[in-house]
């Protein structure tokens, strides 16, 4: 799965203004808008926007091959508006939260590791336990309702997230999740976590109404670090959020209420049946998912030096700068 050289000229299905990081983690010229077929050698298309199921019926975008992108598991220290992608995925099949079609992260994590791979996976989740990173890595320590209490960690959504639908699920995935989490775990506490966004009035989560046990429930509507939420946690609920896979790489039990790029493989307890390509003999190696996601799927930028790096690398430099954050 090798993306086309540095020497190719990628058509652009999107506008991004300010993504700055694009074409030095690309490694290629990006083309926008791709106007003229013969002025690109690929389309680069955005996930599922719209936008992009309309460029590719442009009458000459069938003989051109299809890359689709997104952020990387590790992207950044701040969010999207504020700050570029440090990582980006290419997929020349799908893309990694559409459960519907194959992806090329799926065939990746089928393919299997050898030793050294499956090595090199779980030395990256130790270290990414130790650096205490995520996704986006702006948040502050959360505080935690009920500290010292155990508790097990349920994550809304905000309605209309792509990686819902194409997950599989819907909003009774959610009230499924919740319940479970409440049925499972009756001496628990239950610590759901909503989206900032939901609180803030931007956007709507999937729980307006906690019904009557409401008072087992703590509700964290701030933003928080996710390791903060992780490392305590006993169990962790999800539908289609990264968290699930964040949460295996805390070593946490992980049930899953949709069918994200992590689930299926025999490493959660799923609410749906997997798709057919990823039942596989015995459950999939974590340290050989762990690999595939942040190895082999993903390519990485070093903001000091402005060219393509390791996982490991940029694992440290995002340490290193959430730690000169807290310490300003």
């Amino acid at each position: 799965m090798n993306p086309l050289s540095a020497e190719h000229r990628y058509g652009l299905c999107w506008w991004r203004r300010r993504m700055t990081t694009l074409e030095p983690l690309l490694e290629a010229r990006v083309i926008h808008p791709p106007l003229l077929g013969r002025e690109v050698d690929a389309l680069l298309a955005w996930g599922r926007k719209r936008g992009t199921s309309r460029a590719l019926r442009w009458p000459w975008a069938a003989d051109v091959p299809v890359w689709y992108a997104e952020d990387g598991f590790l992207r950044s220290v701040g969010l999207g508006h504020r700050d570029p992608p440090l990582s980006i995925v290419l997929d020349p099949v799908g893309i990694y939260y559409d459960a519907t079609v194959p992806s090329g992260l799926d065939a990746l994590v089928r393919a299997g590791h050898d030793a050294a791979q499956l090595a090199r996976g779980e030395a990256l989740a130790r270290q990414w336990r130790a650096a205490r990173v995520s996704k986006y890595n702006h948040a502050p320590e959360a505080v935690v309702p009920h500290a010292g209490e155990p508790y097990v960690l349920v994550v809304d959504q905000t309605r209309g997230d792509a990686s819902i639908r194409c997950g599989l699920a819907d909003e009774r995935s959610f009230q499924r999740m919740l319940e479970a989490a409440l049925d499972e775990h009756p001496r628990h506490r239950v610590l759901l976590k909503v989206h900032p966004d939901v609180v803030a009035g931007r956007k709507r989560g999937h729980f307006e109404s906690l019904g009557a046990a409401a008072s087992r429930i703590s509700v964290l509507a701030t933003d928080a670090h996710p390791p903060s939420l992780l490392e305590p946690a006993q169990a962790v609920y999800t539908v289609t959020s990264q968290m699930g896979f964040e949460a295996l790489l805390w070593g946490k039990p992980v049930r899953s209420f949709g069918m994200p790029f992590y689930a299926g493989w025999g490493l959660t307890t799923d609410d749906l049946p997997a798709p057919a390509r990823r039942v596989m003999p015995r459950p999939v190696a974590m340290a050989g998912l762990v690999h595939a996601a942040l190895v082999d799927y993903p390519r990485y930028l070093d903001p000091d030096t402005g060219r393509r790096c390791e996982a490991e690398r940029l694992i440290d430099w995002i340490a290193a700068a959430r730690h000169r954050s807290a310490a300003t």
